[in-house]
């Protein structure tokens, strides 16, 4: 998780995930504003990266704690101490876990015990909590269409599928793909369970704030911060170019959106909880499926174009990677109101800056 700190204070940190590529983002954006951080991490040499890399100009206002097990009960007492706002990002996210116990129930204990931390141990400074939510918790591919989404809407399927009977008869991909879903359904409700049951409000001083967020692709970053290759969304053929003879299958939405974009609306949140108290945002730019992924990648890296599968080249997009007419979308209106209007990263920029961070520092491809 990552922390961070007023500007000209040596003693307000915020906090998050830093061990993702998401929450990495956010940190290094409340750097850049003059703020500290403080980050949590399964293991402290993971964060070598980022103390060497982008954050090593800043180093000076980041901290970094080690929490082996975020389900534990007081694995953030020691983290949340002091802090002004807390952005917490940490879920499991794999597609591969085929178990409630290894998706559902660490994703609600996660939460649950940095919201008791926070409660008790972070201070009269605590002023807002952000909770990275997943398009996942309000959208069901289920659904006729066509169909917006909004912030009011649930998945109503995931978590009454992951307990039927007929669970486990699936492969273990069908289990992941029903799995995600529930886990972070299931989470964002306890943490609103949690609010309703502790009371805690603008008036008791910590605003709870979940951020709901389509986080698919992108990672589009010009500034480089933390891409690791394990963290990469499962339908992504960026990390496996050269390795498929075939365009992967794509989440139901295919909803895409930048870390840039994610990162300045989790900042948002943080600095504005009066105004965000309460609210879900979700965010997501358009639809680009796998397939979109595919004929990007063939477009800006024609070197490439004999080692990307080609599949049905223009199928299931539209010009510009907008909402397909008919079929899902996803409203964003008090995001981008939030955020002064305008438009979200161009798909194409995603996939271009993503791919030119992973070149440079990993020597992907070469």
């Amino acid at each position: 998780m990552a922390s961070k700190a007023a500007k000209g204070s040596a003693a307000e940190p915020y906090r998050s995930d830093i061990s993702n590529s998401i929450a990495s983002q956010i940190g290094y954006d409340l750097l850049k504003q003059g703020y500290r951080v403080r980050g949590t991490t399964r293991s402290v040499e993971s964060a070598d990266a980022l103390l060497k890399g982008a954050y090593s100009p800043h180093a000076h206002r980041v901290e970094i704690l080690q929490v082996p097990d975020i389900t534990s009960e007081g694995a953030f007492d020691e983290a949340v101490k002091g802090t002004t706002a807390i952005i917490h990002t940490a879920s499991p996210i794999s597609f591969a876990l085929t178990r409630w116990s290894s998706t559902v129930d660490v994703a609600i204990a996660g939460a649950i015990s940095i919201l008791n931390s926070a409660l008790n141990h972070a201070g009269p400074r605590l002023s807002s909590f952000v909770l990275t939510s997943s398009s996942a918790a309000c959208t069901d591919p289920q659904a006729p269409l066509p169909k917006k989404f909004t912030e009011n809407d649930w998945n109503t399927w995931a978590e009454a599928k992951a307990k039927s009977k007929d669970f486990e008869e699936l492969d273990d991909g069908a289990k992941g793909r029903v799995l995600y879903p529930a886990s972070k359904t299931a989470a964002e409700r306890a943490v609103w369970e949690w609010r309703e049951k502790k009371k805690v409000s603008r008036n008791t001083g910590a605003k709870l704030v979940n951020e709901e967020l389509q986080l698919r692709l992108c990672f589009g970053t010009p500034d480089p911060v933390y891409i690791p290759l394990d963290d990469a969304p499962v339908d992504t053929l960026i990390p496996r170019v050269g390795q498929l003879d075939h365009v992967p299958r794509t989440i139901p939405t295919a909803a895409y959106i930048s870390n840039h974009d994610v990162s300045r609306m989790h900042v948002y949140a943080a600095l504005h909880p009066s105004e965000c108290d309460g609210h879900r945002y979700p965010l997501a730019a358009g639809r680009a499926p796998s397939q979109a992924l595919a004929d990007v990648l063939r477009k800006i890296r024609p070197q490439w174009k004999d080692r990307i599968p080609i599949g049905e080249p223009g199928t299931g997009y539209v010009e510009g990677y907008t909402w397909v007419e008919g079929g899902v979308t996803i409203e964003c209106d008090r995001a981008k109101r939030a955020l002064g209007g305008g438009e979200w990263m161009g798909y194409e920029q995603c996939v271009e800056e993503t791919v030119e961070a992973l070149e440079k520092h990993y020597n992907a491809f070469l």
